[in-house]
This record gives C-alpha cells, sequence and structure tokens, in this order.
C-alpha cells in the first residue's frame, strides 16, 4: 500500500473511531447525570425526611416534658394528712315554724361526736341504736356515748373526740373546731332534739377526705331521727319504752303529734337545723 493510501485509511478510520466514541460517553453522561439527579431527590427527600422528624420528636419531646410535669406536680403537691375545720350548727326549730305542740324549754343538747374510719361510726340508719346512743336521745346526756368513741378509739378507728355545747335558751348557734386526718376521714356528731322522746339530729359518716382533695366547705340540712328505744308521740311525752326497740329511723309522727315526715315538716319541708363546715386554711 503506497504512503497516500496509508495515510487516507488512518484519517477515515480516525474519524470512525471519533464518531462511535461520542455517543457512548453521551449516554453514560446522562445516565450518570440521571443518576445524580436520583441522589439529589433522594438526598432531598432524606433532608426533608430527617426535618419532619425533628419535628415529630420535637414534638414528641414537649408532650413528654408537659407528662412529665404534670406527673411531678401530681407528686410534689400532696394534700396535707392532717387538717382543722370550723363547724357551725345553727337551729332552725321555731314555734312558727313547727307550731304543733312546741314545747316551751325547746333546745339541743351538747354536740358529741367524732372523726373516724369505716368502723368508726356511732349510728347508722335501719340499725339498732347503741346504749350510748339511746342515753344521748332520750336525755341529752353524752357521757355513756362517750365512753363507747373511746372504745372506738381505742380499737383503732378513732383519733379525735368531738365535745361541744349544745343550743339552748336564746342562743341560735354554736361554732367549734376539730380536727381530721386522711386515715380518720369521716365526720359523726349528734344531739338531742329537747324535750322528746327519743329524736335527735346527727350527721352520720360525711366524708370529708376525697379523691386526695379536702372538703372545701358543705352545708348539710339536718333532719330529725326517732332513737327507736321509746314510743312517746309527743315531745313531753312520758317515757314509754319501746320493748324490742325498733332500730333508728327518720322520724315520722301523726300530725296531731308533731309536724315531721320523715324528719322534715310534713307540710313545708322545713329543717329542723342545719351544720356548715368550713376547711381552715
Amino acid at each position: 500500500m503506497s504512503t497516500a493510501n496509508t495515510s487516507l485509511c488512518a484519517l477515515i478510520l480516525f474519524t470512525l473511531t471519533a464518531c462511535g466514541g461520542g455517543g457512548g460517553g453521551g449516554d453514560t453522561t446522562q445516565t450518570n447525570a440521571s443518576n445524580n439527579t436520583s441522589n439529589e431527590t433522594s438526598t432531598d427527600t432524606s433532608s426533608d425526611t430527617t426535618t419532619n422528624t425533628s419535628d415529630n420528636n420535637a414534638g414528641s419531646s414537649s408532650d413528654n416534658t408537659s407528662t412529665d410535669t404534670s406527673t411531678d406536680t401530681t407528686d410534689t403537691v400532696q394534700a396535707e394528712d392532717t387538717v382543722t375545720y370550723q363547724l357551725t350548727f345553727t337551729r332552725t326549730w321555731e314555734a312558727d315554724n313547727f307550731p304543733t305542740n312546741f314545747p316551751g324549754n325547746s333546745h339541743f343538747s351538747p354536740l358529741v361526736g367524732l372523726t373516724h374510719n369505716a368502723d368508726g361510726f356511732i349510728f347508722k340508719p335501719d340499725t339498732s341504736a347503741s346504749a350510748g346512743m339511746v342515753s344521748m336521745a332520750e336525755t341529752g346526756s353524752k357521757f355513756q356515748l362517750k365512753e363507747e368513741i373511746s372504745t372506738i378509739q381505742n380499737a383503732g378507728n378513732s383519733n379525735y373526740l368531738i365535745d361541744e355545747s349544745g343550743v339552748s335558751g336564746s342562743a341560735k348557734s354554736v361554732t367549734f373546731t376539730f380536727e381530721a386526718s386522711q386515715a380518720f376521714s369521716l365526720l359523726s356528731v349528734v344531739s338531742m332534739v329537747a324535750p322528746s322522746p327519743d329524736w335527735f339530729i346527727g350527721l352520720e359518716s360525711l366524708p370529708l377526705f376525697t379523691d386526695n382533695q379536702w372538703l372545701e366547705s358543705q352545708t348539710i340540712q339536718l333532719k330529725v331521727y326517732d332513737a327507736g328505744s321509746d314510743s312517746g308521740t309527743r315531745f313531753g311525752s312520758a317515757n314509754q319504752a319501746t320493748n324490742p326497740a325498733d332500730p333508728i329511723m327518720l322520724l315520722t309522727s301523726d300530725p296531731a303529734d308533731s309536724d315531721f315526715s320523715a324528719g322534715v315538716h310534713s307540710d313545708s319541708g322545713a329543717y329542723i337545723g342545719m351544720i356548715e363546715i368550713k376547711l381552715m386554711q
């Protein structure tokens, strides 16, 4: 082959090689670009995901903080174990609202009671009255009932005795303080409606501490109970022992004897008195 031919063939070969190599390089470049775009998209997505995850985590952290704070508050704010209450007993029993056979020397005997647990009660409706309750309801004496309360305390069911004056003469109310604890958070207190056969007013196991909170204040309208130990029908009736004794129940009498039905005035629904309880700060 001549030198000219050789040079011509070399030129043609070079031209063909250069054209074929440019096409392959182009696809590869585009593929790589495409891959780079995919990677960037992936990177952007990853970045967005990371940001969202961070936001979510931030929200979760905030929730956890709130929960922890709430828990800490609950743990650190505890109700007092022992508190003091003020109790005011006010009579509303008068001749103008309970006129039937209203006694001239009407009064309420000295109040007696206790703070106690569920086993430390001194009376329950529909059960027989204890000897101490009978003595209180018939005569106004609290001596025997205080002995029974002492027995309750010795059994570990009470830690505070209420031993206060009553309401007599021109007095309309009596006020005193008493203590209660979480272990002995029920209140019971009684007083004789005097004179009467065996009638009394009372609170029976009033709860003072519920759901980790002390009762702030409450007013309780009082109904009249019949102790079931005397069958007299009027305030001034002579002693008539009931044998066997009836259970304690709300007082209902003949309209000719008194104005009571189910412990309140049979017509007006008026109450004989009220007790107001207020937590001392």
